[in-house]
């Protein structure tokens, strides 16, 4: 059977790769006992797949993973064990069975909360900054590839963005935007974009990610 869980990566581990996170969750099972289903072949892995990467230092709400196993297992059950042996900063929210869930490997879209430091920067100017970088069609940058360097445009992949607040010496900044194969943006590229229209930087505070979900003409359907 397979079980589909949303966990919370907090601030205590924000700083781990996700290589390392993959890892953390393969100790952690082994540690619960539960009947978890391993890959055929000489060297067998845990049947445990994850949506799209978060960035290093990014905080999230709305990580998902399917974990097969040999046995049936109940959603509470596999959460509460699960629970008891994961490290600080990582908390599943709920678990439910994948059937007729979408697969995971279609996941097309995320929405992001971004902090950023105001000092003396009109909010006004930003609003306008961002209603500007939204309304572009094009916005090249430059890729670094295996093949060298590669001029892509980056507005497709930006699908909204609004400025929510500015109080106490800092702005939020809602973004939703593309991730996964099709192409996607990373919040601290748009945030550079936003340097140059403002001709000036703007130190972001933090990053979270809200919630990811597959974006089909405008229809958005969450994994879990």
């Amino acid at each position: 059977m397979k079980l589909r869980m949303k966990f919370k990566k907090g601030r205590p581990v924000m700083f781990i790769s996700h290589l390392d996170m993959i890892r953390t969750f393969e100790r952690s099972f082994r540690r619960t006992d539960l009947p978890l289903a391993f890959t055929q072949g000489f060297n067998p892995r845990s049947r445990i797949s994850f949506t799209p990467a978060l960035s290093v230092g990014i905080t999230s709400s709305s990580e998902y993973m399917d974990v097969e196993f040999e046995e049936t297992v109940s959603p509470e059950d596999a959460v509460a064990r699960l629970s008891a042996v994961l490290p600080e900063g990582i908390q599943i929210i709920k678990a439910e069975t994948a059937d007729n869930k979408i697969p995971l490997s279609i996941v097309n879209a995320a929405t992001y909360m971004v902090k950023t430091a105001l000092d003396e920067e009109n909010p006004d100017e930003l609003e306008k900054a961002i209603n500007n970088l939204l309304n572009r069609e094009e916005i090249i940058i430059e890729k670094s590839t295996k093949f060298g360097a590669k001029s892509v445009n980056i507005a497709p992949f930006i699908y909204n963005m609004k400025l929510l607040s500015n109080t106490n010496g800092t702005a939020d900044i809602c973004m939703e935007v593309s991730i996964g194969q099709q192409g996607s943006v990373s919040p601290k590229l748009i945030i550079f974009e936003l340097e140059k229209l403002l001709a000036k930087k703007l130190e972001i505070v933090s990053i979270h990610r809200e919630e990811i979900f597959y974006l089909n003409e405008n229809n958005k359907i969450l994994p879990l």
